[in-house]
């Protein structure tokens, strides 16, 4: 091989460094249904059911990111993904619950989003995390990708619910119908990715160095640079160029790089390259799947959907959006593990403004033990994801589907991981174990899928229900309630609430996103503020001092609480400071909410349901019945 000319690669390393920004140098030592239906249950008359699949779940096309979602059909822009939108689970100030227990791990803290984003922030003092078990769990994120938008979800209760009477309430989540739909024109098994957000990626340096926002767009112009420099270049060997690619990029030591850490480099990618192609359309070629493979290494993901369950005390349920034959894999369930479920406890308050926990006398679990798998001898939990699939009910009379461990060749379940013992978990972040929920019989489009959870759960909840008596419950109003009054009733102003006031479980706040862009005078007319909405606090808190009717509409002049300190930088004003209220007209009632007071919602009561779903004797590893009940 002829030797490099010295000016030539002086000039490549150039070029290079141009890429590396902050990256810090590390040592190369520091671099480093084909078969649908099973025998035992019975054999699929059809595959129809997966012909019609437009969502799967199968493995990412992204290095180790586990499972992924992919698009069984062409989606157009802005059409929704799935029949109906998925559930949230509020997991509320767990560090304040957990304060003094020590080094624990919460691998749910991998998949959760920022609950005040998703309009949660009222629920809880200090955090709230939102688990957000379909798209939002299932759906890996690549910045330059992100082809899938997310909705916020709803705040609802089944019709004629209420902790007077029902001991169902408080044991679910009343968050629902998050829904997911089409950011670009997607087409058939193109993988699907959501927005984590770069800062999710900024705090993750253990992920290695992925690519943030136009990443691939940078390091595209790196290769181009690199092209033309080549080419101007004939007389060199070929062979040097690539020889100088693997010393600079494959084999950097600047491996902090997101820029350089984008390329995977293959031949089959700078193949591409050299062919013209951009980074973005080689990820996206590289992340289409066929129909075939997905038949052969997925499962379908859109089987079910959400609606009022028939049981009345379950809240919302899952129903099939088609008819699906015996031995059919109804739903995947990759699973995120909790190693011991104490995490999951919840304290006392001694104060609720100082967040003092009395004397760590528990009163309950997080909300989140009820979506997840267990056993009455074991510590461990395995809490499912995916779309809908947090929805299905118990009942032993009438279900229709049974638990099975899932086939590693369809997703990411290790069978070796059922021998090993619960502390092999204890230090690992990702999620190697997934169930299936099988049709034990032919199922109709619109029944409801509903699975035996067990004489456990049974046993537990008879008792729940005889015990079920909540003190002055009938004098509860939620803001659910108040809500649902918007448009046969008028807010009361602060003078008609001395006489006739609210409970004093809710707030009224008002939207941002109303007034979005929008000039409002204050109570001081020598300022101008315009109001812009953030991502954690699009309500604040106002009170209604007066109101009129304008052509048949009631509208509402309102004083509106300022803006927390720490997002002044939000509010653009001619003067140094902010007055404490501000003054708006004419405000329609549609830009106003009742929101429940922190830890008064159904899902805080004491004397609310709470109960893992069992997982049978028979699938359980002896390895993990590390616990005695009393």
């Amino acid at each position: 091989m002829r030797p490099f000319p010295r000016e030539t690669i002086s000039a490549l390393l150039v070029l290079l460094l141009l890429a590396l920004t902050t990256a810090k140098p590390k040592t190369k030592t520091q671099q480093q249904d084909s078969a649908v239906c099973s025998e035992g249950d019975g054999t699929c008359s059809s595959t129809r059911h997966l012909e019609e699949c437009g969502i799967w779940l199968a493995p990412s096309s992204l290095p180790g990111a586990g499972l992924g979602m992919y698009a069984g059909r062409d989606f157009a822009k802005k059409e929704p993904l799935q029949e109906t939108g998925d559930i949230v689970i509020p997991i509320v100030d767990i560090m304040m619950h957990q304060r003094g227990r020590g080094r624990w791990v919460f691998v749910w803290d991998e998949y959760t989003w920022n609950g005040k984003s998703l309009g949660l922030g009222h629920e809880v003092i200090k955090e709230i995390n939102a688990a957000s078990p379909g798209f939002g769990s299932a759906a890996n994120s690549f910045l330059d990708l992100v082809n899938v938008d997310e909705g916020d979800p709803i705040n609802t209760m089944p019709s004629g619910l209420h902790r007077s009477r029902d001991p169902g309430v408080g044991a679910f989540s009343t968050y629902n119908d998050r829904r997911s739909t089409a950011k670009v024109k997607i087409k058939s098994g193109q993988e699907l990715f959501v927005n984590y957000g770069q800062h999710w990626f900024e705090q993750r340096i253990r992920l290695g160095p992925i690519p943030l926002r136009r990443g691939l767009k940078q390091s595209t112009n790196l290769y181009r640079r690199f092209q033309m420099f080549r080419d101007k270049n004939p007389q060199v060997d070929s062979k040097v160029f690539g020889a100088l690619w693997e010393e600079f990029v494959k084999h950097t030591v600047y491996n902090e790089s997101r820029i350089l850490g984008a390329f995977y480099n293959t031949p089959s990618e700078l193949e591409m390259l050299d062919r013209n192609m951009t980074l973005k359309q080689i990820r996206v070629h590289e992340g289409t799947r066929t129909k075939q493979w997905l038949f052969d290494h997925g499962t379908c993901a859109d089987h079910i959907r959400a609606d009022v369950s028939t049981i009345r005390q379950a809240g919302r349920g899952a129903f099939a959006t088609r008819d699906l034959p015996n031995g059919a894999i109804v739903s995947s369930l990759p699973l995120i593990q909790i190693i011991n479920k104490n995490v999951l406890e919840m304290y006392e308050l001694k104060d609720i403004k100082t967040r003092k926990l009395e004397q760590r006398r528990r009163v309950g679990y997080q909300l989140l033990l009820n979506y997840c798998y267990g056993h009455v001898n074991s510590t461990m939990l395995l809490c499912p994801y995916g779309p809908i699939v947090n929805m299905v009910n118990h009942n032993q009379t009438r279900a229709n589907v049974k638990l099975r461990w899932s086939d590693p060749e369809r997703g990411n379940h290790e069978p070796g991981m059922l021998q090993q013992p619960i502390d092999t978990f204890s230090e690992d972040r990702t999620t190697k174990l997934s169930m299936d929920l099988v049709a034990i019989r032919d199922i109709k489009k619109d029944e409801e899928i509903l699975l035996d959870y067990g004489d456990d759960w049974e046993k537990a909840w008879q008792e729940h229900v005889k015990s079920w008596n909540i003190t002055d419950a009938d004098k509860y109003i939620s803001a659910f309630m108040l809500n649902q009054e918007e448009n046969t009733t008028s807010l009361r102003t602060e003078f008609e609430q001395l006489s006739d006031p609210y409970p004093g479980n809710v707030n009224l706040e008002c939207d941002l996103n109303i007034w979005e862009g929008i000039n409002k005078t204050l109570f001081n007319t020598t300022l101008v503020i315009n109001i812009t909405s953030t991502d954690d606090w699009e309500y604040y808190p106002c009170e209604v001092l007066r109101r009129r009717v304008v052509n048949g509409t009631t509208l509402y002049t309102i004083s509106m609480t300022r803006p927390p300190k720490e997002k002044k930088k939000d509010i653009k004003v001619p003067a140094d400071s902010v007055p404490k209220n501000l003054k708006l007209s004419d405000v329609p009632r549609m830009a106003m909410r009742f929101t429940d007071r922190p830890y008064t919602s159904d899902m805080f009561l004491k004397e609310a349901f709470r109960h893992h779903i069992g997982i049978p004797d028979s699938m359980f590893p002896l390895e993990w019945m590390n616990y005695s009940p009393i």
